[in-house]
């Protein structure tokens, strides 16, 4: 996602919270965060619709601070289910009234990730590499270059964890926080439940809660932590938050993130009111894949002159159904650098 925020502030240590939270985490890691690079709503984006014809993605050295990957050679996903709601379980309805459960909705959302590895769709990203000079366009131009792959089997995880959410955890505010970010520390908690793998995305995904004042139009975001464990070892952790989405946002209603964005009829598998699920989180992992280091702001992966990223280029234009695994789930294009050299149409779900 775009940068929003281009301002740092100082972050002070947080190793008393995080070592209380963390259990098993590094002793001294802490729960030092960065600006978030938000997917805003339709329409939404303070920052305007992004030229997808304008340019092509850059690398940018991959180089930014102790740890830093580039990209994610070997993706892995993580899901976090987050909230007691989660572990009772909760009802949410179509927008005909139609039931449907929270089980039904994580099914959804753990069968695509149980199936985007080795789709074409997530192949779209194998063109992206590190190991090549900053401002390289086209991986091939190095015969050193080292590329993401695309392996079967990437959900490495799923955990419900029924601790409490906050009530406001959907605030400006707290979407922006530097320090004691709640969405980092619990990042950083499912890294200790599962494990630290500096080359997944651990996606925080939280139940329907108290809209707070200032909620801002977005629909997720990723970023990553800039921790230490408790040897002085680089601790990153790539992140990823999904509120819930259908929730009936202001001024966008509860088909502004995507509900039934592609799908127009509901079926009992979650298409259509789940599509905003689809289209979200594959947007948030196909980034963190992309360009997953966030060194105070600044972001070292592939992204374009404006900070834009494999997602924000193409954001919800072109969205349509793939099928992952026997199902169908609603996507949005990715940028692919090798289309738009060769064809000027740089957003598609296939390589």
């Amino acid at each position: 996602m775009k940068r929003s925020v281009r301002t740092f502030a100082l972050a002070a240590v947080l190793a008393a919270v995080v070592a209380c939270t963390i259990g098993a985490a590094p002793s001294g890691a802490d729960g030092v965060t960065n600006p978030k690079h938000f997917f805003w709503a339709a329409g939404e984006s303070p920052q305007g619709t992004v030229n997808a014809a304008a340019n092509d993605l850059v690398y940018h050295g991959g180089n930014l601070g102790a740890g830093s990957i580039g990209v994610q050679v070997k993706p892995a996903v993580y899901l976090i289910y987050w909230g007691p709601e989660w572990a009772a379980g909760f009802t949410t309805y179509d927008s005909n009234g139609t039931p449907y459960s929270s089980r039904t909705l994580q099914n959804y959302v753990n069968a695509f990730f149980g199936s985007v590895g080795g789709s074409n769709w997530a192949g779209v990203q194998t063109q992206y590499c590190r190991n090549v000079l900053a401002g390289t366009t086209n991986c091939k131009s190095d015969p050193q270059a080292e590329y993401i792959t695309n392996p079967r089997g990437q959900l490495k995880g799923v955990w419900t964890d029924p601790t409490p959410v906050p009530d406001d955890i959907v605030t400006l505010g707290l979407a922006q926080n530097l320090v004691d970010d709640p969405i980092a520390v619990e990042a950083m908690r499912a890294s200790a439940h599962f494990k630290y793998d500096p080359n997944a995305t651990y996606i925080v995904l939280t139940p329907p809660k108290t809209i707070g004042a200032g909620q801002p139009v977005y629909c997720g975001y990723h970023t990553q932590t800039t921790s230490l464990d408790g040897f002085g070892n680089p601790y990153r952790i790539e992140y990823a938050f999904i509120p819930f989405l259908n929730a009936a946002w202001p001024l966008i209603g509860a088909g502004g993130c995507g509900m039934n964005n592609v799908n127009a009829a509901n079926n009992s598998f979650g298409n259509g009111v789940f599509d905003g699920y689809s289209i979200v989180v594959g947007h948030e992992y196909a980034e963190a894949v992309t360009d997953p280091d966030n060194f105070f702001s600044n972001q070292d992966g592939w992204n374009d002159g404006s900070g834009s990223e494999n997602g924000d280029k193409c954001a919800w234009t072109g969205t349509q159904n793939i099928t992952l695994g026997g199902h169908q789930y609603a996507v949005q294009p990715m940028w692919s650098n090798e289309a738009f050299d060769a064809t000027g149409n740089g957003c598609v779900v296939t390589r």
